[in-house]
């Protein structure tokens, strides 16, 4: 930094001033700049105005705020943004989405050559055994249901000819919905 010139408005440390005022600077700028400021009055008064600047903010800033933000102020701004957010996508943006995806796939397939066929291959087989797999948990999944379904079908008829079970069950029955009805209650009190 050169402080030598006073005069030059190009040599004037501007920039350095606020750094000044915050107290960033080295102690060998520091003095540096305390030196020009004695020579440089044009300077010296900028400096003068920054500190009035701050100042006033200063004095503006300290008193109490004028309103209380209430209590969900952070929810009811993250909600109204999240509810602005959906109209900002153009409606043509998933097509652009899919033909962008479209070209680099076919420009990766260009780019594997001769082994496309090779890796193909591998992908076809990959599917292959993840469609056995979907089609097995599938398959179990309706035998469970079937098997469900006839235990409740015997179970049903065995309540209808049966009028002793029919009234144990009924009764347990009872007994349950009003212990879940109870604890509804009481959690529905201590809220």
């Amino acid at each position: 930094m050169n402080l030598s010139n006073p005069h030059s408005e190009n040599e004037c440390p501007r920039t350095e001033l606020a750094a000044y005022i915050d107290g960033e600077l080295s102690p060998r700028e520091e003095l540096d700049l305390e030196i020009h400021l004695a020579k440089c009055g044009i300077c010296a008064s900028e400096l003068n105005e920054q500190k009035r600047l701050l100042f006033a903010l200063d004095f503006a800033l300290e008193g109490e705020r004028e309103f209380e933000l209430p209590e969900n102020f952070t929810k009811v701004v993250v909600a109204n943004a999240e509810s602005k957010v959906s109209g900002l996508r153009c409606p043509k943006e998933r097509f652009r989405a899919v033909f962008v995806i479209s070209a680099l796939f076919l420009l990766f397939l260009l780019g594997l050559g001769g082994e496309t066929r090779t890796i193909a291959g591998t992908f076809f087989k990959f599917g292959e055994q993840i469609f056995a797999v979907g089609s097995f948990a599938a398959r179990f999944i309706f035998d469970i249901a079937v098997a469900v379904s006839i235990m409740l079908r015997a179970l049903s008829s065995e309540l209808v000819y049966n009028s002793a079970f029919s009234i144990v069950f009924f009764a347990l029955f009872f007994l349950t919905a009003l212990f879940a009805l109870s604890r509804l209650v009481n959690r529905y009190s201590q809220a």
